[in-house]
């Protein structure tokens, strides 16, 4: 070995305590990291500063609400987290006696077309031994039954006796093309353009809800209206400049940062309700189920 790469070495921080780091880094919470790599809260915490002093760089703020990256930590996550991931997909491709495991995720419909599909690639290339079955429907059957391992579905979170994953913290927003938003913005009367269709979901229609929490004056009772009980179709159809619509921001938040939806008047309502990740009793001790509900908590846990 170089010189070179033996200097290079020597400055390394160990592989323990980037491990430890990663781990906080993915919770952003000393408590539940150090639950993960069974150590308390202040041993993670001496760890982490014994880091930060090797390194030269400040990786977290710390809070009364926990943990926030630092510009340095934040890069650092992002790359400890590819390396490990990295790491892991090649010790399993080691091992030629490890087994592929079918994995069934059970997901509402709106959800998996308009925040998991866009992602689901990730873990799929993480873990390539995990057959992985999405199973999209719009009506929720008993987990127990319905032969999935995982769930996700939208409620209130009232699901007793299982371990359940927020992975949205949502509000219902009204959103529209950029044609729509820019007539919209011009308009003189503070209600709609003649013509201009609300597009109402048949299930949860929030709109006199939310008009009643701002300053907007649309008559209901008025306005053309389409119904309809799919999210997904309420939102490709505003995507086409057929109106309007209100929608939960998760869902819309794609296209709002590709630029295919506008947000409306800023008001947003909030409904109690969330998309939550359930993990059937029966599959607590499958590895691959342990892994994809950590991949969902990495990719859309939000901030609490």
């Amino acid at each position: 070995m170089s010189s070179s790469n033996t200097s290079l070495l020597r400055n390394l921080p160990s592989v323990k305590a980037l491990l430890f780091f990663d781990v906080v880094a993915r919770h952003q919470n000393l408590v539940r990291a150090g639950e993960e790599l069974h150590m308390t809260q202040g041993a993670l915490s001496r760890q982490l500063k014994a880091l930060e002093d090797h390194l030269g760089v400040v990786l977290f703020i710390r809070g009364p609400r926990g943990l926030k990256f630092t510009q340095e930590g934040e890069l650092l996550y992002d790359y400890s987290r590819r390396a490990f991931e990295t790491l892991s997909s090649g010790l399993r491709r080691l091992s030629v006696d490890a087994a592929r495991e079918t994995l069934v995720v059970s997901v509402a419909r709106s959800f998996a077309a308009c925040v998991l599909a866009p992602k689901i690639g990730g873990f799929v290339q993480a873990h390539p031994w995990v057959d992985l079955r999405i199973d999209v429907h719009r009506y929720f059957t008993d987990l127990e039954l319905s032969g999935a391992d995982i769930s996700i579905r939208l409620g209130a979170g009232d699901w007793e006796g299982y371990r359940m994953l927020a992975l949205t913290c949502d509000t219902v927003c009204a959103v529209c093309s950029p044609a729509l938003a820019s007539a919209l913005q011009d308009a003189v009367s503070p209600g709609l353009p003649a013509g201009t269709a609300l597009l109402r979901n048949a299930e949860r229609d929030y709109w006199a809800e939310w008009l009643g929490i701002g300053n907007r004056s649309i008559d209901l009772e008025a306005a053309a209206t389409v119904r309809c009980n799919d999210s997904v179709a309420l939102i490709e159809a505003v995507k086409a400049g057929g109106g309007l619509c209100l929608t939960r921001h998760s869902l819309a938040a794609g296209s709002i940062a590709a630029g295919s939806l506008v947000p409306l008047w800023g008001q947003q309502l909030k409904d109690g309700l969330r998309y939550y990740a359930l993990i059937a009793r029966r599959s607590h001790a499958r590895r691959a189920a342990e892994l994809f509900m950590q991949w969902l908590e990495s990719e859309f846990v939000p901030a609490m």
